[in-house]
């Protein structure tokens, strides 16, 4: 069973207990995370996987709406439920694209349906499962210095993290630094057919061209397409790589 992660956003401690007590019954929901302010919830973000954000759109400092534009540009990957006490809200929720939209007080069965919703729609997100391997036109936002790059992701051949920063090696060896952390890196790569095969690096398995023994003949490497260096593989991570590739086959 895939596991995921929620983040509840209200500045109404007990709307955030309610509806917490209702998540709690998903065996699913492996972690739930409260915050009162917006603007907290998103520097936790920065940090932190998540994979569903439960959102009030009336907040003070930043409002709901506000947060969800920062949302699809930073972590486009993240699915949005609005959920709010004021219907006269729905006409501009609806306007960002989100998952569903509950009406406070929640009601159970409509919070089951949600669920399902994005259980449904996630399903092919998990590394080892089904994959969504036409990347044509794909493209992922990703912070860089400042700025927000859009990058094509059949034109990443491997992305590195190197000390604080990622670093995505893409055509040409041209390589974008970049603000996210692998862990999100991998949340928003891994439904294109992305695995980690060592803790420092993230690789599309259909760019792979030859996995082989180390010069030692004590580890593994892995060659990527047009990529020049080789990329080692994890000694607890060589089995998985390998029932991937033969499930991909």
């Amino acid at each position: 069973m895939t596991k995921f992660n929620v983040l509840i956003v209200d500045d109404e401690p007990n709307c955030n207990y309610i509806l917490k007590s209702h998540l709690n019954n998903y065996t699913d929901i492996e972690n739930i995370y409260e915050f009162t302010d917006s603007r907290s919830a998103l520097s936790y973000l920065e940090e932190n996987p998540v994979d569903l954000v439960f959102l009030d759109i009336d907040m003070p400092h930043m409002n709901g709406l506000s947060l969800t534009k920062e949302l699809k540009i930073k972590y486009p990957e993240i699915s949005v439920v609005f959920v709010t006490g004021h219907t006269d809200y729905a006409l501009y929720g609806y306007e960002l694209y989100p998952l569903d939209f509950l009406i406070k007080p929640i009601n159970p069965f409509r919070l089951e349906q949600c669920i399902t919703h994005f259980r449904k729609i996630n399903s092919n997100a998990k590394v080892g499962g089904s994959v969504e391997r036409n990347t044509s036109g794909k493209k992922i936002s990703v912070r860089s210095s400042g700025s927000i790059c859009f990058i094509n992701v059949k034109d990443i051949n491997f992305i590195e993290k190197r000390i604080r920063k990622c670093v995505i090696n893409t055509a040409d060896n041209k390589e974008i630094e970049c603000n996210h952390t692998l862990r999100e890196l991998e949340k928003m790569l891994g439904r294109h057919g992305f695995i980690r095969p060592h803790q420092s690096f993230l690789i599309p398995l259909d760019k792979i061209s030859e996995i082989k023994p180390d010069e030692f003949m004590k580890s593994y490497v892995i060659e990527i397409e047009n990529v020049k260096d080789e990329i080692r593989v994890s000694k607890n991570r060589y089995k998985e790589l390998k029932e991937i590739i033969l499930e991909t086959l």
